[in-house]
C-alpha cells in the first residue's frame, strides 16, 4: 500500500477514535470552545468522510496505473508490465488498514466481478448494488448485523477512471453479461462503520 494511503488512513482511525476523549478532557480556553456535545459525529458522516479519502486514493492509483499503461518502451516505459492494478491495490490497502486495528471496512463489490472475492456478500450489498445501477450519481446506505456487530454501511458507485478500464474489464470478462459502457459504474465501494464499540 502506498504509504501516503497509509499514512491518511491511520490519522483518519485515529482522529475518530480520540473524537470522544478531546470533547470531555479539553482544558483549553473555554470561551474558544465549541458547544459541549457527545463527541459524536454520524455514521453517514463518517462513511462519507472515510469514501472522500478512499475514493480520492483509487483516482490517484489508477491515473498512475494508466500512466504507467501508456508509457513508451523505447523510452525505458514498461506498458506490458503496469503494476497491481487499482482493485488489486484497493484490497491490499483495505487489508493493510484493518491489520492496524481499524474499528471500519471497505471493499469492492460487483455484480458480475472479474473474481469471486468481489462479488456481494450480504444481502444489503446486494441491496446496494442493485440501487447504484438504476439510480445513477446515488449512494445508499443501510444498517446491518455481522458477527454480532451492528454496522452502518454505506454503498458508493465505483466508476472508471477512463476509458481504459472499461475496456480492460470488458477485455476481461467471461461472458458479454459482463460488459460495461463509458460512464457506467463497473461496481461499488462498500464502507463499514461500527455502530458499537
Amino acid at each position: 500500500m502506498p504509504p501516503l494511503i497509509a499514512a491518511i488512513l491511520a490519522a483518519l482511525v485515529i482522529s475518530l477514535r480520540g473524537a470522544d476523549k478531546e470533547a470531555s478532557g479539553s482544558s483549553g480556553d473555554a470561551s474558544a470552545l465549541p458547544p459541549p456535545s457527545n463527541g459524536a459525529i454520524s455514521p453517514q458522516d463518517q462513511a462519507d468522510a472515510l469514501h472522500f479519502v478512499i475514493a480520492a486514493d483509487r483516482e490517484i492509483l489508477c491515473a498512475q496505473y494508466l500512466a504507467r499503461q501508456a508509457e513508451d518502451p523505447k523510452q525505458g516505459g514498461s506498458p506490458a508490465n503496469p503494476g497491481a492494478c487499482p482493485s488489486v491495490a484497493l484490497r491490499s490497502a483495505c487489508e493493510s488498514i484493518q491489520s492496524l486495528g481499524a474499528e471500519f471496512s471497505y471493499a469492492l463489490r460487483a455484480r458480475a466481478p472479474l473474481g469471486a472475492r468481489n462479488s456481494p456478500q450480504t444481502e444489503l450489498e446486494e441491496v446496494g448494488l442493485t440501487f447504484v445501477a438504476s439510480h445513477p450519481g446515488q449512494n445508499y446506505y443501510g444498517r446491518e448485523m455481522l458477527g454480532g456487530r451492528r454496522y452502518f454501511t454505506a454503498v458508493y458507485p465505483d466508476l472508471p477512471a477512463g476509458a481504459r478500464c472499461v475496456e480492460c474489464h470488458n477485455r476481461n470478462a467471461e461472458t458479454s453479461a459482463r460488459l460495461h459502457k463509458q460512464g457506467d459504474p463497473l461496481g461499488v465501494v462498500v464502507v463499514r462503520v461500527p455502530l458499537e464499540f
